[in-house]
């Protein structure tokens, strides 16, 4: 019996096999070519079906390492207790792709203890078989940056014709346009619309706007909610609005764009602002709204946490850390609502307010629907000037790093100018909602806070209260509130903003709090 067979020295044989797209991968003909190759090999060498162990990989690709029966392979081989194994592969480049990445592979292979040999290529470990080796695998990688690169000029050309070869984004599928690949909008297209819309409003905070997306349906591609970063990243997308931005460069799509440029900016600016006005709701705890908004009479903030009682249930606490200190969250939140209440206004109040802001919002837009005409023929300045700062540019009048600077001065302008004339198109619509939703809030600020989310909550406790409030274990007070609720002094001379000399507004007597209740 040949010695290779001898059960002293038995070696195992390995075969790994790949192909490279899941198309190939269903059809199993290049895989069952693979491996039948591979084994016809291995019975050469003198081994039965019981000294072999297969590794199918299903479509991924040898330009990476990070394969999942590749992995698995290594595992396998560095269990095998140094004991000499044969590595048959159907091609050098089923293994790799990458020279790197093959120098990478065998090293780790033969620490333990595998050679490798391959049924298409004579892989010998002399001076001609090492050249035969190296030169198979810098063919392959020479054959894959080949593909890559016609792969990405062939990219380049489509976004420069304006078509989208990529995954289809939310809102839309891929399908042909005119005959070539391209975008067409799907049956999710309208609730794309409606959230840029809704967004465009500035009314709602972003986090509610996307919670109510995904509870009325909004999934990703693969059918799963999408996480609140990635909601922001399709709010930021340009495809929506018919632009592609791909390899730095920028082009209008031939696809139906969803949205207007106007739109779309409008967003932006409004993502910008939320950006900046935000950081200052945030919190830790969704569970404690009021945590580092109320403060004591020394100047400590809230904080607040979960406690377990006895047989492991668990009571919410607001607390300052100090002896005596220590609050039920349900009985401080009602405490609060009743404190935010006192600041309410009644229906004479809040329509004399409607008919006093409606006056000034007209007065206002009258000016921006005059200014609107001028914003548009500045719109076409901007446009022709950027012609001209190419033209420029190309017969060297000005530098690269000047045509830069001036487009980039333009795009900024023209950003803000559609965000203007956006806001101007829907003014009617806008002051009407925010109305209606002030109406809302100013007859019972509290219970309107009570209702709420705890994103929405942040933002309307630090509008009401702009400085937070204090809270001396029995009361609340403020030395601040809302420019707003001050106006209910222009209709009635009654209700006094001023505070008392501690710095507490004045409370009624429905807002004490005695500690025998906690």
């Amino acid at each position: 019996m040949n010695s290779i067979n001898s059960k002293s020295k038995r070696k195992k044989i390995i075969i790994y096999c790949r192909v490279s797209t899941k198309e190939q991968a269903d059809e199993g003909n290049s895989l069952l070519t693979q491996e039948k190759a591979c084994k016809e090999l291995a019975y050469k060498l003198g081994f039965s079906i019981d000294d072999i162990e297969i590794f199918i990989e299903r479509g991924e690709s040898a330009k990476t390492a990070d394969r999942t029966e590749l992995k698995k392979m290594f595992s396998y081989c560095a269990k095998k207790n140094d004991e000499e194994s044969i590595l048959i592969i159907y091609k050098v480049d089923r293994l790799s792709r990458s020279v790197a990445d093959y120098a990478q592979i065998k090293l780790l292979l033969e620490k333990y203890n595998v050679t490798i040999k391959s049924v298409m290529e004579q892989i010998e470990d002399t001076p001609i078989g090492r050249f035969l080796e190296n030169t198979m695998v810098n063919v392959a990688q020479f054959d894959n940056d080949i593909r890559a690169m016609r792969c990405t000029d062939g990219m380049k050309d489509a976004v420069r014709e304006g078509r989208y070869v990529w995954g289809a984004p939310l809102g839309y599928k891929n399908g042909i346009v005119n005959g070539k690949s391209n975008l067409i909008p799907d049956e999710t297209a309208p609730m794309i619309v409606d959230i840029f819309k809704t967004v465009a409003k500035g009314l709602s905070d972003i986090n509610h706007i996307w919670k109510e997306a995904t509870k009325n349906g909004l999934r990703s591609k693969k059918g799963e909610k999408i996480s609140r970063s990635y909601f922001y990243k399709v709010l930021k997308n340009k495809v929506f609005c018919g632009i592609i931005e791909k390899f730095g460069e920028q082009h209008p799509g031939t696809f139906e764009p969803l949205i207007s440029v106007e739109l779309f900016d409008c967003v932006q600016k409004v993502l910008q602002r939320r950006s900046k006005t935000m950081t200052a709701y945030k919190t830790d705890h969704p569970d404690f709204p009021l945590r580092r908004f109320v403060f004591s009479k020394e100047g400590l903030k809230m904080t607040g946490s979960w406690s377990k009682g006895r047989r492991g249930k668990k009571y919410a606490f607001y607390r300052f850390g100090m002896k005596g200190s220590n609050y039920q969250k349900d009985s401080l939140e009602k405490d609060f609502v009743i404190f935010a209440e006192q600041f309410k206004f009644d229906e004479e109040k809040i329509a004399k307010l409607k008919v006093f802001i409606k006056q000034k919002f007209e007065k206002a837009t009258s000016a921006m629907r005059t200014d609107t005409a001028k914003l548009q023929r500045r719109l076409i300045e901007l446009q022709d000037l950027k012609s001209s700062l190419i033209q420029k540019n190309f017969k060297g009048i000005i530098d690269d790093d000047t045509l830069k600077e001036q487009l980039d001065l333009s795009k900024e302008e023209i950003i803000s100018i559609n965000a203007k004339l956006y806001e101007s198109e829907n003014s009617n619509l806008n002051i009407n909602e925010m109305l209606n939703y002030a109406e809302q809030y100013l007859k019972s600020p509290g219970a309107f806070w009570e209702k709420k989310d705890v994103e929405t909550k942040l933002a309307l406790q630090w509008f009401q209260f702009p400085s937070g409030v204090v809270f001396d274990g029995e009361k609340f007070g403020t030395a601040q509130i809302s420019s707003l609720f001050k106006t209910k002094d222009a209709f009635d001379a009654s209700l006094s903003p001023d505070v008392d000399p501690s710095g507490l507004e004045p409370l009624t007597s429905s807002v004490q709090v005695r500690r025998s209740t906690r």
